[in-house]
């Protein structure tokens, strides 16, 4: 799944799932850029510092930082070929009577209006060049909705809408884009949280990692607009 050659964005590039994501296409041979609100990359475990990695910091739900971001890449690069968009949020279970005006637009923003901004900034600089990869992280409750979750379950519910409806504007044009959604994540932050759970069960940062490379490769030039359920044991 060689990616030689390969200009690739990780958005939320500092988090737990994004940093592991970047590693592994700066090793298949990408020069990756990540974009986090924070300036410096987490590293995963043990990783060593990678060359291949640069940190740019940008909120990406903001329309004029994430046009900064992208001409930044490319006055750096000369173009794009990959954007993972991993940038996210939870809200924590409530009944929609006591969801609020404020949470209900984080999830939105957060979520939906992030991968909508990254995307099409994308694809304006992708056109044209026969190859380009998008990868939208969804999520298990935007695919099988539970009580409690509805402005969460919405807005990644919408990640997958979006991702469906550019794959089939792209089609023909050598630019797939897909969605992801896990189920829960064995992040140190969810490993901590969920104290009474069985990990085991959970889906492992590598694993996504894993499938984001091969919907780079060749191999997976055929696959567009779905939405992979990654759920694991749960």
């Amino acid at each position: 799944m060689s990616l030689n050659n390969k200009v690739a964005l990780v958005t939320g590039g500092a988090g737990a799932l994004g940093s592991v994501i970047a590693q592994r296409l700066a090793t298949e041979g990408a020069r990756v850029f990540v974009a986090s609100r924070q300036r410096e990359v987490q590293r995963h475990r043990s990783d060593p510092p990678n060359a291949q990695i640069a940190s740019i910091k940008a909120d990406v739900t903001d329309e004029a930082d994430v046009v900064r971001l992208y001409d930044e890449i490319l006055a750096a690069s000369g173009h794009i070929d990959i954007v993972v968009n991993a940038v996210g949020g939870f809200l924590p279970e409530k009944p929609l009577e006591d969801v609020s005006a404020k949470e209900w637009d984080s999830m939105m923003n957060i979520n939906l209006r992030s991968s909508f901004l990254s995307t099409r900034e994308a694809l304006r600089r992708m056109k044209g060049r026969e190859y380009g990869r998008i990868i939208n992280l969804s999520a298990m409750g935007g695919v099988n909705p539970t009580p409690g979750r509805a402005a969460y379950a919405i807005s990644k519910a919408g990640v997958s809408i979006l991702t469906e409806v550019v794959a089939r504007e792209q089609k023909g044009r050598g630019i797939t884009v897909n969605a992801i959604a896990p189920g829960i994540i064995a992040t140190p932050a969810n490993l901590q949280s969920m104290p009474g759970e069985d990990p085991g069960k959970w889906v492992k940062p590598e694993e996504i990692a894993d499938l984001v490379c091969y919907l780079c490769s060749s191999a997976g030039s055929a696959i567009s607009g779905t939405t992979i359920k990654v759920y694991g044991g749960v």
